[in-house]
């Protein structure tokens, strides 16, 4: 025993804390966009009137929810709470054996406004499925491990383990961005403004001066490209003068 405490064997130390906390990041403060603007990729929430579920739901089937909060832009109520909404499966997947999960693919139709224009959205994350977290992975490798060694026979149990199904009920709230602008023009309508497509590579690119055309245009009452002055026929030449010296009278 005296040994022990002599080597300090079973005892604990601790490190000194700093005097001072440790600095954090200071955030950089957004500015809020305006009152009159729904800036494009906002968030807007939506209540489950149908049930979405890896096992349950089938694959083109239509989920129907609705608009949890007023939309309101510029003082006006672009669309009401309880506005419908519907939500298309894509693809689904159940929960199998060897602990696969199930997910579901969504994908979210647009919303219909109150004037009868609709507001495209799309989901932060298309895939649904199960959260798994590090812990538990850490969890089950450690059960894992433990069941090999003291379990007979559990490798079989293990491949025949399932995993588990994605679900969500009626009344559980899901998001969706908005894939548009929306802005208080001066005469108090709203205006629904989309992003610019996204140019192709094979696309021709826009150029900033006049380009000749790949082909002249065919017949007088052609359409003149835009960008160019309007092409005239080029005259057929003329016989030029014989150079020759004339003869000479005779005497």
């Amino acid at each position: 025993m005296l040994a022990f405490v002599t080597l300090g064997i079973g005892t604990a130390a601790a490190y000194p804390m700093p005097p001072t906390p440790m600095p954090k990041a200071t955030p950089k403060p957004t500015t809020p966009p305006p009152a009159n603007v729904l800036p494009f990729d906002s968030t807007l929430l939506f209540v489950l009137d149908d049930p979405i579920s890896s096992r349950g739901s089938k694959p083109g089937a239509t989920v129907r929810a609705h608009l949890k909060s007023p939309l309101v832009v510029g003082g006006r109520t672009v669309a009401p709470a309880g506005a419908p909404v519907q939500i298309r499966i894509v693809d689904t997947s159940p929960a199998d054996i060897m602990d696969t999960y199930g997910f579901v693919d969504i994908f979210f139709e647009p919303l219909a406004l109150g004037d009868g224009r609709a507001l495209p959205l799309r989901t932060p994350v298309a895939r649904l499925a199960p959260n798994v977290s590090a812990g538990h992975e850490t969890t089950v490798e450690a059960e894992d491990t433990a069941g090999d060694i003291f379990v007979p026979y559990y490798p079989l149990w293990q491949i025949m383990r399932k995993g588990k199904n994605f679900v969500l009920g009626p009344g559980s709230v899901i998001p969706a961005n908005t894939e548009a602008t929306l802005t208080t023009q001066p005469n108090g309508t709203i205006a629904i403004v989309t992003p610019p497509p996204l140019a192709a590579s094979s696309e021709t690119p826009v150029s900033a001066f006049p380009v000749s055309p790949l082909a002249t245009p065919f017949g007088p009452d052609a359409a003149t490209p835009r960008g160019h002055g309007r092409w005239h026929a080029t005259p057929s030449p003329s016989p030029s003068p014989s150079s020759s010296p004339s003869p000479s009278p005779t005497p």
